[in-house]
């Protein structure tokens, strides 16, 4: 009688196992798979506001700002061309200023942030301005909703980022908004401490610089000067530090105020966005190595293309890093990622790549492979 509780816990067990994924040793690989969006001459294609949006039926839409003028673009996933765009006035009776960020819970409550000011709008696809709320007791320059700052909503609650502000005591990462009373309060974790981030004149405005995704139980931020990231809770009442080193250099450090140029954010050492895969449960790390700048070459476009050469850190679920893998120079934009079910896809859009289209958005697929 005991054969079939053995085959039942058997099967139980295989269950489980086939149901959370452990990664030992693995790295992103290459596959022949693309995706590619035409985009107006209006429009760069080096972007760092964008977002996937999902709408009631099911059908999914690559979304992003030109920020210049406002406009946001809707582009069908599947199909990889333009649906419709909005562009919110910014004068007028529907004016919501020059907005830098966005967040869609849904076709008809679209939430835009201002550019300079403490100022949160709420319009729907026509532009209609529905609402408007200010909050200017928050001693920072404005609300921060790029792609390495999504807007997050928890029920009724929408957690935004801010930017820092070294000149105040406690300087606040996140503020909760409640979408119902309109009350926001700024969460107990001020940006950290690390070599070059007590700095105040702000030069390059460098100091602050950070990422945060949400993975559906905690808040984790990756800071572009610190070797560690932080786990939150969303209360922010709980913050573990992790240190996720890269193997590729030994440290970082904020250049000096006074002495900086361009050409340091090109070839100095440093981290950038930190972005979750649901899909297999892991974390990827961006991280910079020290690089060279080749003659002729831009430097401030070359930061705004993803530098020369960069590295993508792994982490499983639990933090540990299971893997880091190292892109060929000149071809990849890691400012522009997402994930998807059938694998991460990276903008191959950079400006020193043979393939580079000013007409073109395009992303290669990478797989999640044991080495």
């Amino acid at each position: 009688m005991e054969k079939p509780y053995l085959l039942l816990f058997f099967l139980l067990f295989s269950v489980a196992c086939s149901t959370e994924k452990k990664y030992e040793a693995c790295q992103l690989k290459q596959t022949d798979k693309t995706l590619s969006f035409p985009i107006d001459p209006d429009t760069k294609n080096n972007f760092n506001i964008y977002s996937i949006y999902k709408d009631k039926d099911g059908k999914e839409y690559f979304t992003f700002q030109n920020y210049d003028n406002n406009t946001i673009h809707f582009y069908d996933l599947k199909q990889q061309k333009q649906a419709f765009r909005i562009n919110p006035p910014r004068e007028g009776s529907n004016g919501v200023g020059r907005t830098f960020g966005y967040y869609i819970q849904n076709l008809d409550s679209i939430y835009v942030f201002s550019w300079v000011e403490h100022e949160l709008y709420l319009i729907n696809k026509d532009c209609v301005l529905l609402d408007k709320q200010s909050y200017p007791e928050h001693n920072s320059s404005c609300f921060m909703a790029t792609a390495a700052q999504l807007p997050v909503r928890l029920g009724r609650t929408l957690y935004t980022c801010i930017e820092p502000n070294r000149w105040i005591e406690h300087d606040r990462v996140t503020v909760a908004i409640d979408m119902d009373t309109k009350e926001s309060k700024a969460l107990p974790f001020d940006y950290p401490d690390y070599p070059g981030s007590e700095v105040k004149l702000k030069k390059y405005g460098m100091e602050g610089s950070y990422s945060r995704c949400y993975d559906g139980e905690r808040f984790v931020y990756s800071f572009h000067y610190d070797e560690n990231i932080y786990v939150a809770t969303p209360g922010h009442d709980s913050i573990r530090k992790v240190p996720v080193k890269s193997k590729y250099f030994d440290k970082v450090q904020l250049p000096d105020e006074l002495t900086a140029s361009p050409e340091d954010f090109c070839v100095n050492a440093w981290y950038n966005n930190l972005l979750y895969d649901p899909y297999r449960e892991v974390y990827y790390r961006i991280a910079y190595p020290p690089s060279t700048l080749d003659k002729g070459v831009r430097s401030m476009e070359l930061v705004q293309f993803g530098r020369k050469n960069f590295s993508i850190i792994i982490l499983d679920k639990d933090f540990r890093i299971v893997g880091e893998t190292l892109f060929p120079d000149n071809t990849y934009n890691p400012g522009i990622m997402f994930v998807r079910p059938e694998g991460v896809y990276i903008s191959d859009s950079h400006f020193l790549n043979p393939q580079f289209s000013d007409d073109i958005l395009s992303f290669r697929m990478f797989e999640l492979a044991e080495e």
